[in-house]
């Protein structure tokens, strides 16, 4: 006789897999942060969170940055601003290469 799993079992077990997944893809050091790629990206994060937040902050350089990779990617920079007394940022952008499209997931002040 062919037992079968619980149908609340089978459902725990799929939606724990992908987190096993995410588990494993780890974040990497960008190599390039001047990369025109990855300046791009570190300007749309820039542009995107002043027109959510109605601010002026003007884009100066990446310090570093890690990419992680797992089907879709996601850039976590941590940015220098121009002129604010508090100049550091890190942005984390999502971004799908299928569909060429980024969307920008966080963005906040961090010490330099």
């Amino acid at each position: 006789m062919r037992r079968q799993l619980p149908p609340l079992l089978l459902l725990l077990l799929l939606a724990i897999l992908p987190l096993f997944a995410l588990a494993a893809s780890e974040w990497n050091p960008i190599k390039d942060v001047h990369d025109p790629h990855i300046q791009a990206i570190a300007k749309f994060a820039v542009t995107r969170f002043n027109s959510r937040n109605h601010t002026d902050l003007v884009f100066k350089d990446i310090r570093r940055g890690e990419i992680q990779t797992d089907g879709s990617t996601k850039y976590f920079l941590h940015l220098l601003m121009a002129q604010p007394s508090s100049p550091c940022y890190a942005a984390l952008v999502f971004g799908e290469a299928k569909q060429q499209s980024l969307e920008l997931l966080s963005f906040d002040g961090e010490t330099c």
